[in-house]
């Protein structure tokens, strides 16, 4: 039978967040940080594959899903880090895994080289301080250009032409239904804050590049790299230049795949992180049992 979770909510932060919870509380915490745009329910299939192993904790970050916007707008890598310590922290979780896709990969960076005592092993996906300004643009020209739809079969086929690597009925049925809330007008919108796709910020790159390298020189547990093979926002050379940051870091590249790796090839996904946690030695009882 397939494992299923457990919706929560906790204040953390001056936010309540809402979270996914997966598997048996005695087992090694694993928490779940997913990219912009996205909601917890990005990390579903892993989640499950993974339940029987760790106390999966995948959560809405602030300003998506079913978690509360930030007043001040504040959606800053610095301020996201502080939320994965205060969410962690309000769970009585001293030490656990994690994981973090796109935006999640660039908040677990900064948290893990904040908290080194707190995080026993690292998964990035996808994401390091050297991104695609193409890539990038092209997910954010969707954002901007794709805010309302009139129903969810409309949304379904616009997200299957953005990308054609998932089925369109899974997008149907998995992605709009976990991803978009309707309107009192009746039109459809995605479960995120606007902010996230107004359109007109230009960030600074260069200033990014830094805080992530910087942080990325300071992390020391073991860390896996993921790249999507088709990804067009994550480079082999960006890859090359993150895992040389992180003294203990190992790469995996992921075939077809784009750069929501997980959602593309959620198979090809899995076992990478699976070979790589077996290697570790992450997934067997003994360590399950001194962990938390």
């Amino acid at each position: 039978m397939t494992p299923q979770p457990t919706d929560r909510f906790v204040h953390a932060n001056g936010l309540k967040f809402h979270y996914l919870a997966w598997g048996s509380a005695d087992r090694p915490p694993l928490v779940l940080l997913h990219g912009v745009g996205q909601t917890c329910h990005t990390w579903d299939f892993f989640s499950a594959a993974m339940a029987p192993h760790f106390h999966v904790m995948a959560f809405d970050q602030r300003g998506h899903g079913d978690s509360d916007w930030a007043p001040e707008r504040d959606y800053s890598r610095n301020t996201m880090a502080n939320d994965v310590a205060a969410f962690t922290a309000a769970l009585g979780l001293n030490r656990f895994f994690l994981a973090g896709m796109s935006m999640g990969g660039m908040n677990s960076l900064v948290f893990t080289a904040g908290h080194p005592q707190s995080v026993e092993a690292l998964v990035v996906v996808d994401i390091g301080p050297r991104i695609e300004k193409e890539g990038v643009r092209h997910i954010r020209d969707f954002m901007f250009n794709n805010r309302e739809f009139n129903d969810l079969d409309e949304a379904a086929a616009v997200i299957h032409r953005f990308n054609p690597r998932r089925p369109l009925e899974a997008i149907r049925k998995f992605t709009c239904v976990y991803n978009l809330k309707q309107l009192p007008s009746g039109k459809w919108t995605w479960k995120y804050d606007t902010y996230f796709s107004d359109g007109h910020r230009p960030g600074d790159v260069q200033a990014m590049h830094d805080q992530l390298a910087a942080a990325a020189q300071r992390i020391r547990c073991p860390t896996l790299l993921v790249k999507g093979a088709e990804s067009d926002v994550f480079s082999l050379d960006g890859a090359r230049e993150l895992q040389q940051l992180i003294p203990d870091s190992e790469f995996s590249l992921v075939a077809k795949a784009g750069h929501s790796v997980m959602g593309d090839n959620p198979a090809g996904f899995e076992a990478a992180v699976r070979g790589f946690y077996g290697k570790k030695g992450y997934l067997g009882d003994d360590r399950a049992k001194n962990s938390g």
